[in-house]
């Protein structure tokens, strides 16, 4: 397997087919924050990813959040983000002490987990590296 590469490819994540995913085995949904959940550093998730990340939930899916940013406390959407899911800053993607971590702390393996990110280099080879199921947004 060339661990640049992820499994599957989508336009955003409202275009992921996360029915099929459960009926896959899998059971965590982590996702990168900056280009994937909004824009780069957004003031504010969209009320659509919003709904997502409920509907999600709702499905029975463990969502997750995890982000090399460095800034925590004072930005608004992480504030919110960690108030309601599992929240990872400063992951040091693509290492997998960040990825084991929050796997950890939502009680999934990783071979139940999927990963989706927009950087081929931190999220695709991260979650790759560990046998996480991974879904690259494309920019």
């Amino acid at each position: 397997m060339n661990l640049l590469r992820a499994r599957e490819e989508a336009r955003s994540i409202i275009d992921v087919d996360y029915e099929r995913l459960y009926s896959l085995g899998k059971r965590a949904i982590l996702f990168d924050l900056d280009n994937t959940l909004g824009g780069r550093r957004p003031a504010q998730l969209a009320p659509e990813i919003t709904a997502l990340l409920d509907k999600l939930t709702k499905m029975r899916f463990h969502v997750g959040i995890l982000t090399n940013r460095r800034i925590g406390t004072n930005d608004p959407v992480i504030v919110d983000l960690a108030a309601k899911y599992p929240l990872r800053c400063r992951a040091s993607k693509p290492r997998k002490k960040g990825f084991l971590g929050i796997l950890a702390q939502i009680g999934i393996p990783p071979k139940q987990a999927v990963m989706i990110g927009d950087r081929l280099f931190t999220d695709i080879l991260g979650a790759n590296r560990l046998g996480i199921y991974s879904i690259r947004i494309k920019p």
